[in-house]
């Protein structure tokens, strides 16, 4: 049964001896290379006509598992960064499997540390509107003599647009008797005075900032004028009343106003004067009108 076998690889049938020992070898060769053969078409997908013979027979079917290995993959140049936690090196099975999860577990600790530095310190309460305007890039942290100030989280191009400098609006002299105490305030002036303390806001004066309206013939001035936005009331103002003072050339951001913008009112906002890297304070100069004689300006 075995002859259609033989002949094709020139064995001869002149004996039983013969036979014997050549239909020996085909076995011996079949063990041998079926193995071999099987693997190669399941990393190849080549198949012949000798593992087609070899599936006929059912005994020899499960023998001999072929356990392939998992092919590394490692990043090549045009590989994008963000494919870099799977970028898995592994020659097995089991080690590929264990390296999936050391990727998920990076991954999850990456994602983990972002949002921990995306999100304030326990130690700075969120409680109002200016600190809940506080964009996701930003954070506030608490400095050393200075009070909170805010970090960014991301890289800031020079030019680029920070924020809204926004709070009440006063005239010179609304904002002299609310904070003057040799001012004789209103009725209106004790009320606000009252709510700020009655909703834990200070009263310091020092979140004022000046804007010049020059004289115009809509508005007949005959001299400057000064309007005022103060954003010394975290409910009546932004994220950027936390922004400290830097002399230059420490200072990375700067103030740009207008006396009257689209909407009829004054307008403040900040702009980045330089690169901002990633992890630094902003600041910007509070300029020499804010100083009084005796203060230590850096």
């Amino acid at each position: 049964r075995h002859q259609d076998v033989i002949v094709p690889i020139g064995a001869s049938i002149d004996n039983n001896m013969k036979q014997l020992s050549i239909t020996s070898f085909y076995y011996v060769g079949l063990l041998i290379v079926s193995p071999l053969l099987v693997c190669a078409r399941h990393v190849t997908g080549f198949a012949s006509p000798f593992l087609v013979h070899q599936r006929s027979h059912q005994r020899h079917r499960n023998a001999f598992p072929c356990y392939g290995t998992v092919v590394a993959y490692t990043p090549s140049s045009t590989t994008p960064k963000s494919a870099a936690p799977n970028a898995l090196q592994t020659s097995s099975t089991a080690s590929y499997l264990d390296s999936l999860s050391i990727a998920s577990q990076s991954t999850a600790q990456i994602d983990e540390n972002s949002h921990s530095a995306a999100a304030p310190p326990p130690s700075v309460p969120m409680d109002t509107p200016a600190r809940q305007s506080l964009p996701a890039h930003l954070t506030l942290h608490p400095f050393p003599n200075k009070g909170l100030g805010v970090i960014t989280t991301i890289p800031i191009s020079k030019g680029e647009f920070i924020g809204e400098y926004k709070g009440e609006i006063f005239t010179e002299q609304v904002k002299d008797r609310r904070y003057l105490s040799s001012q004789t305030k209103t009725v209106e002036d004790e009320e606000w005075i009252q709510s700020r303390i009655d909703r834990g806001q200070s009263l310091t004066g020092c979140y004022v900032y000046g804007i010049t309206i020059p004289p115009t013939k809509s508005n007949n001035f005959e001299q400057n004028q000064r309007i005022y936005v103060d954003a010394e009331d975290e409910y009546h103002s932004l994220w950027t009343r936390f922004l400290n003072h830097a002399s230059p050339p420490n200072n990375n951001c700067n103030p740009k106003s207008v006396h009257e913008s689209y909407n009829g009112e004054p307008r403040v906002w900040f702009v980045a004067c330089r690169d901002i890297e990633l992890g630094a304070e902003l600041c910007f100069d509070y300029g020499d009108d804010y100083w009084l004689e005796g203060d230590d300006v850096v």
